[in-house]
């Protein structure tokens, strides 16, 4: 009875095997992949403050960073792989745990694979096909004179067989067909820590669609031994002298595998041997630069395009495009980004000169050159809401013709202008998608212009991080 009492008290000892648990809030966006149309996934993970550093593996495809909007938020890009079958994706997050095992959320995507479905009836030519896929309906499809029909389908994974239901002069026929789709499961292998301990252990969790226990998984080990603590989680133990180790795992019904590697902190040397006296060094003032390299990071320069039209009462409207460049501040958790912008705005009337007098043909050009700063107000999934506050100065070039004129009247000038925006962010992974609402003040007052370049302005655009 020993040997049984020692084991259940280990097991109430240690922390939870929380391999399935989901302590972080997960969204992916879009929830499902239909191979060949959707090219990428964008997640979003929210971790409590103090939290460790997050870490991150995907069952199959790429999963990749993206630059921080917040404290506390973690985004990513996962590509799909380049097959055409249905499949479970399975992306799993987890920091580093203090003691035990650490806690693992994952969160599963389909992908479903588009297929062209032959399907032969014999209820002749002229009859409508519809096949259901996993409650999901595609056609109707009309048979040619065989009696046959190709039906496009999507097939999410883990199905097998489709039904057709076939109808002719009224009388419907059903039908299953079976579906040639590969047997294929997810397998997620996570160690922790990042770097195994000399002489001490890690921790090994296996993750599908569940936890894995080792009854539905060979596994292979390099570098040392495991221990199964519970369904899925394991630990895990360096060899004496070794370098790494290597976990390969296969389901053993043949349906998924994975393979992981982690190495092993090299052992600390201490030398007692005598050592002579240290000989003290002069003392050394330190030094008060700030290492700015830290900041010089093209992942914090972005690229905006914006475009609309602007009115300002009267004969003060017209279109207007601007172009600026980006850098987000690493402080504050990158809420706010500096913007320096240039753009091109037209203003065209033709005033008369007094009751009776001649009209004019009045083109003015405007260029703005602005500094500003953009502060992220909201941010939920994709959607982000921005404020921008900005000034700097116009340029401005009036050109007036008309039929008593001689010749053009050119008049050019420069005048202040500033602005308050509210800018609305729809991402797509590196290219956002912008709607931005500004009113802008830049009076032009000269011999012989009165206009006002500023005004209301709504412009679409995109904006690309480097």
């Amino acid at each position: 009875m020993r040997a049984p009492l020692f084991t259940l008290l280990l097991l109430l000892t240690l922390p939870p095997l929380a391999a399935g648990a989901a302590p972080f809030p997960v969204t992916a966006t879009p929830a499902q992949v239909v191979l060949g149309r959707d090219k990428a996934v964008v997640v979003q993970v929210k971790t409590p403050r103090g939290t460790p550093p997050l870490r991150a593996v995907a069952s199959t495809g790429s999963l990749m960073p993206l630059p921080a909007t917040a404290r506390g938020v973690y985004s990513y890009r996962w590509i799909p792989p380049d097959i055409r079958y249905p499949l479970l994706a399975v992306l799993a997050f987890w920091v580093d745990a203090s003691e035990g095992p650490p806690e693992v959320t994952t969160v599963n995507i389909p992908l479903l694979g588009r297929t062209d479905l032959e399907v032969a009836t014999d209820v002749g030519a002229g009859a409508q096909v519809v096949v259901e896929v996993a409650g999901m309906r595609f056609g109707p499809v009309t048979t040619n004179r065989k009696g046959r029909a190709k039906v496009q389908v999507e097939v999410p994974p883990g199905v097998r067989e489709a039904l057709v239901l076939a109808t002719a002069k009224g009388q419907q026929t059903r039908r299953t067909t079976p579906l040639d789709v590969p047997p294929e499961r997810p397998l997620v292998a996570v160690v922790s820590p990042d770097v195994l301990p000399v002489g001490g252990n890690g921790w090994l969790t296996l993750l599908g669609e569940a936890p894995m226990p080792i009854t539905e998984v060979d596994l292979k080990v390099q570098g040392g031994g495991l221990e199964e603590l519970g369904p899925g989680v394991f630990r895990l133990k360096p060899e004496d002298g070794a370098s790494a180790v290597v976990v390969d795992a296969h389901l053993k019904d043949g349906t998924g595998a994975a393979r992981v590697t982690a190495p092993v902190s090299a052992p600390i040397v201490v030398d007692v041997s005598p050592q002579p006296p240290p000989v003290e060094p002069p003392p050394v003032k330190p030094d008060p630069g700030v290492d700015w390299s830290q900041y010089l990071s093209w992942r914090f320069v972005s690229l905006h395009l914006l475009a609309g039209g602007f009115f300002a009462g009267g004969d003060n409207r017209g279109p207007l495009v601007s172009a600026g460049l980006g850098y987000r501040l690493p402080p504050l958790g990158g809420r706010i980004t500096l913007e320096a912008e240039a753009g091109l705005r037209q203003v065209m009337s033709q005033p008369s000169l007094g009751p009776t007098g001649p009209q004019l043909d009045s083109r003015v050009l405007g260029l703005p050159v602005l500094l500003s700063a953009r502060v992220l107000a909201f941010e939920r999934g994709a959607l982000s809401l921005h404020g921008r506050a900005g000034a700097g100065v116009l340029y401005y070039d009036q050109r007036v013709t008309s039929a008593s004129f001689e010749q053009t009247l050119i008049q050019q000038g420069r005048t202040f202008m500033a602005f308050l925006a509210a800018q609305a962010d729809w991402r797509l992974g590196p290219v956002n998608a912008l709607f931005e609402l500004r009113g802008s003040y830049a009076p032009a007052q000269a011999q012989q212009i009165d206009a006002q370049l500023g005004g209301l302005s709504a412009s679409l655009g995109l904006r690309y991080a480097l």
